[in-house]
């Protein structure tokens, strides 16, 4: 049997021949690593198989649910592509995300991260399809809107709806959109919304996330004119800016309310 170091070793020769491709450190938004595990080959070999086979297989369809193992050393992965992503830039996110987890996450039975590009997970814990909406981060801009209240209607109404898109998709539950609302200048501008959740929730669990998510927004960014929300099974984000870069870009002819009910 392969030694615990040789394990790790095997890992990146394998992970460096499956996709020796690197990306900018700009992709990277948050990390969570659990609790550490004393030292054992086998649950280690089994992350380590996990994460080979998400890296490996994502790209293709967009998302992947992984695992290995048995009884307590039973691994659990998921990975998923970021709407807009390619799969090139998919499969790089995922390769760099696997060597962060092996690099500030070792020993971790539990591990997360998010980066612009994708979003990976394992766990020995069986997390599929489970709902986690506890708060990973908030970020929220510096600019705040000149009318809050009708900033706050136009943002309530907006992820509503970018909401209601996400967790009726049948494949992506992703839901993206622009509307006319005054600015943090005082004039009239558009501001951009999306929701996201994890392609493994049922919509139930989907709609939940997103109700909780909009809280956390209501409580850290009441007064901002931008806000991003990540918990563990979706995310809330709205600008006075295009941040997102789809492949199909918002049309300007298109009516706002029609544009802000699409969905991927």
């Amino acid at each position: 049997m392969a030694s615990y170091s040789n394990h790790q070793q095997l890992f990146f020769l394998l992970l460096a021949l499956l996709l020796p491709i690197a990306i900018n450190g700009a992709d990277f938004i948050f990390q969570k690593c659990g609790e550490n595990f004393t030292a054992n080959a086998i649950l280690q070999g089994n992350i380590n198989s996990v994460l080979l086979h998400l890296v490996g297989n994502t790209s293709t369809h967009g998302f992947t649910t992984s695992s290995y193992g048995t009884g307590a050393d039973t691994v659990y992965g998921i990975s998923e592509c970021s709407e807009g992503a390619n799969a090139q830039a998919c499969s790089a996110c995922l390769s760099d995300s696997a060597l962060k987890a092996h690099t500030s996450c070792s020993n971790s039975a539990d591990m997360s991260i998010w980066q612009h590009s994708c979003y990976l997970r394992y766990s020995n814990k069986n997390f599929i399809g489970q709902l986690d909406s506890d708060k990973v981060a908030v970020w929220r801009s510096v600019d705040k809107p000149a009318d809050q209240q009708a900033y706050t209607r136009a943002v309530e109404e907006l992820l509503g709806m970018v909401g209601s898109a996400a967790s009726w998709g049948e494949n992506r539950k992703f839901g993206w959109g622009v509307m006319d609302s005054p600015n943090f200048k005082g004039s009239v501008g558009k501001l951009y919304g999306m929701a996201q959740c994890r392609w493994d929730l049922e919509q139930a669990a989907c709609i939940k996330c997103l109700a909780d998510a909009l809280q956390i927004r209501r409580q850290y960014c009441g007064d901002r004119a931008g806000c991003y929300v990540i918990t563990g099974s979706c995310s809330l984000r709205h600008e006075a800016y295009a941040f997102l870069f789809l492949n199909a870009p918002l049309d300007p002819a298109t009516p706002a309310r029609s544009i802000a009910a699409g969905s991927l």
